[in-house]
């Protein structure tokens, strides 16, 4: 009984000690983004459609440099998961997209809007430019798909 007694003090204090080390550092306890010391931002978005997802971190430092990972998760399909780098002007990212998709790397130019609690990426008709990176064709307007500020993880 003294075993079992002790043994399960052991747990929850190794139950409580992970759940107090597993806080992040990027956010305060309400879950804003939190200014390094170098001056960067940690910033996490999410968008849901359905069964899909769709999960943006990013890191925009004060020299206007950006990067962060993207990761698009479809319901029973393959996603692709990747790097994010590129450059803040203003309210608009451009970035390119590293990625693995079924196996294969690919490059993407992806153009996202910073507006309050949203970030906004630039969807449309891909076609395959200079070095092989994908862009949004010239001469289309792109479909803005929202993604809401979230906690970082």
């Amino acid at each position: 009984m003294k075993n079992l007694l002790f043994l399960s003090i052991g747990l929850l204090a190794f139950i409580s000690c992970k759940n107090t080390a597993s806080k992040d550092a990027t956010t305060d306890t309400k879950g804003a983004p939190v200014e390094a010391a170098n001056g960067a931002k940690s910033l996490c978005y999410l968008r849901v459609f359905g069964k899909d997802t769709t999960t943006i971190n990013i890191t925009i430092n004060l020299d206007g440099t950006v990067t962060g990972t993207y990761d698009w998760a479809p319901w029973e399909k393959d996603g692709s998961t990747g790097t994010l780098k590129g450059r803040k002007q203003d309210d608009i990212l451009t970035l390119l997209y590293d990625y693995t998709i079924e196996g294969s790397n690919q490059q993407e130019e992806k153009i996202m809007k910073l507006t309050g609690d949203l970030l906004a990426e630039a969807e449309g008709e891909l076609t395959e430019a200079e070095g092989g990176v994908l862009k949004i064709k010239e001469g289309t307007t792109p479909n803005w798909k929202a993604l809401s500020k979230v906690n970082c993880k």
